[in-house]
């Protein structure tokens, strides 16, 4: 059964559309991300849900329930819905104990302590009970506003930017938490970032979107290796475009070489096409005869991330183990493995 029902949504501003037929769903249990540049619409969608927002056209269904359409409106504490800020909004003169018990005034005391202990330990903090959210850190906040969130064992659990005000090396480690306490308490949740690696780290369905039109829901997998158009092609992980043309037998030739063509897009002989390279297409190989001259290099640990330029002036980029430090403007050989063709007309 479907939690989270979004169909033909749209949002207006006044005469400013923010969200455009938008639709998706979540079954209970699932995890979903809603993921796109600034401004994009995203943040509008799940105040729409929480019921900040009305829809201009469309409906949202939660719990096989109408809760929003342009005619129907049900208020925000009646949705059975949970959410957290990315400014953790935590009461700042109650202890830890007490933000998350806040929204358990339904249990006795005994009742509410356990389930406070019971989500402390989840969250690692049951020696912080008895602090205040000026003596955390980012991160701490972070996971107690998760754990005051959940508390109430609400069906659907919004979080909007979770991560933002958090430090680079701990939202990894937040990501795994949220997944982990998400699907422990069997609750659908709905995040919104514009961070593809968060999106990938906590969500089984993803939505790119990009001025108020969501392009594909799907998985992180089908994203990266199937994106619909090249708005996703582009924004999903990193590669470039190369031009090609679809010869008779349907390889495509590019300044790569011929390529077979494995792709699943409709395409036809005589076709111009535009073919999109990953980073991992492009494997260094030293006793290749095809050869790139290194442009740029960013050292990233364990590989560097190489820009190469082809004998055409065209650039490509390319992983290689770090102890392959070449130097600008030398040439390197490189063969292509290309297990997943993505190709697109122009």
């Amino acid at each position: 059964m479907s939690q989270v029902k979004v169909n033909n949504l749209s949002v207006f501003f006044d005469d400013l559309m923010a969200v455009n037929d938008l639709s998706f769903q979540l079954a209970a249990g699932e995890i979903g991300c809603l993921l796109g540049p600034s401004g994009c619409g995203k943040t509008t969608v799940l105040r729409t849900i929480a019921g900040f927002e009305s829809p201009s056209n469309g409906e949202i269904v939660l719990h096989n329930q109408l809760v929003s359409s342009p005619t129907h409106f049900i208020a925000t504490e009646q949705r059975r819905v949970g959410m957290v800020f990315q400014d953790f909004a935590l009461f700042p003169h109650l202890s830890i104990e007490q933000n998350i018990a806040f929204g358990l005034n339904q249990l006795n005391n005994g009742a509410r302590k356990q389930r406070v202990r019971e989500l402390l330990d989840w969250v690692n903090l049951s020696e912080l009970i008895d602090k205040f959210p000026h003596q955390l850190s980012g991160g701490e906040q972070q996971r107690v506003a998760l754990a005051r969130a959940i508390a109430p064992r609400p069906t659907v659990l919004l979080l909007d930017e979770p991560f933002s005000n958090v430090d680079i090396e701990l939202r990894e480690v937040l990501a795994r938490d949220i997944r982990k306490l998400l699907k422990a308490e069997n609750i659908t949740g709905l995040l919104v970032t514009h961070d593809q690696h968060e999106a990938f780290a906590v969500a089984d369905k993803i939505g790119v979107m990009n001025s108020g039109v969501l392009h594909q829901w799907d998985s992180g997998y089908q994203l990266y290796h199937e994106p619909h158009d090249l708005f996703v092609a582009d924004f999903i992980g990193r590669g470039v475009f190369i031009d090609g043309n679809v010869l008779e037998d349907k390889r495509i030739a590019t300044d790569l070489g011929l390529l077979e063509n494995h792709a699943k897009q409709d395409i036809t002989a005589g076709d111009k096409v535009r073919v999109l390279i990953r980073p991992d297409d492009i494997v260094h190989d030293d006793t290749s005869s095809m050869t790139a001259k290194v442009k740029d290099k960013a050292f990233q640990g364990a590989e560097f991330l190489y820009t190469l330029e082809l004998d055409n002036g065209s650039q490509i980029l390319c992983y290689a183990p770090s102890h392959h430090d070449h130097a600008i403007n030398e040439p390197i050989g490189i063969r292509i493995e290309l297990d997943h063709l993505v190709v697109f007309k122009t």
